[in-house]
């Protein structure tokens, strides 16, 4: 259970992470780019409510997969940002 805790610890802070990119002043994104991070959040959040409603019986393992598709997210947001006036 404690290992648990930790995983959604750090769902929490990657999304918090995902929102202080976006919200960064001056920065622009594609919207190819915005699409894929919509995607990989979204089947975030589906993972997360089949685990919340006990459709999905392995915790560890939808959380570790939720971690993943939220650092892809993540690195997408930091590595395509693009400053503009630059």
């Amino acid at each position: 259970m404690k290992r648990e805790l930790e995983k959604a610890l750090r769902v929490k802070s990657l999304s918090q992470e995902i929102i202080r990119e976006l919200l960064e002043d001056r920065i622009s994104y594609k919207e190819e780019d915005l699409r894929q991070v919509i995607e990989v959040l979204a089947r975030s959040v589906n993972e997360l409510t089949d685990l919340y409603l006990e459709r999905s019986y392995d915790h560890e393992v939808v959380l570790k997969g939720t971690i993943m598709k939220m650092r892809t997210g993540l690195n997408t947001v930091k590595m395509k940002k693009e400053i503009i006036g630059k």
